[in-house]
């Protein structure tokens, strides 16, 4: 059996050399060529890497039409207004009487009220050319090119 003072000498003995190997022993790593830089490993901290941000699409635009129905005239966006398939629009649709604005093709409808505003949104995803009109007064209002 080993006796601590004989532990207690051996450390004393084995713990400089360690350190001497390691490069603590006052002689700079690559001078005494054994230590972590010799055996090609980096004695630099590692580097920190800020995260990146994700990018997220941004939403689609809201494209916005506006027509007047007033005196029996329309006023306003009117003609073949063209849109990108895709787009988010928005019809405005401003009357001096009460009617139905109805988007063929679509099949979507708007109540507006005498004097009053109404809005139909939804996203052009279907290609082709649509009639926005008054039910009522039979006033075509624009219509929608989807390309």
């Amino acid at each position: 059996m080993t006796s601590p003072r004989t532990v207690g000498r051996l450390a004393a003995v084995v713990l400089p050399a360690l350190l001497l190997v390691a490069g603590c022993g006052g002689e700079p790593p690559e001078a005494a060529g054994t230590g972590a830089a010799a055996a090609g490993v980096s004695t630099q901290p590692p580097q920190v890497v800020a995260p990146t941000a994700v990018a997220t699409p941004a939403p689609p635009a809201i494209r916005t039409i506006a027509v007047t129905f007033a005196g029996g005239k329309v006023s306003g966006e009117t003609g073949r207004i063209p849109v990108a398939r895709g787009d988010v629009v928005e019809l405005v649709v401003t009357s001096d009487v009460a009617d139905e604005a109805h988007l063929h093709g679509y099949d979507r409808t708007l109540q507006v009220p005498a004097g009053g505003t109404g809005t139909l949104r939804l996203t052009a995803d279907v290609p082709g050319v649509f009639e926005f009109e008054l039910h009522h007064s039979g006033a075509e209002l624009l219509s929608l090119r989807v390309a």
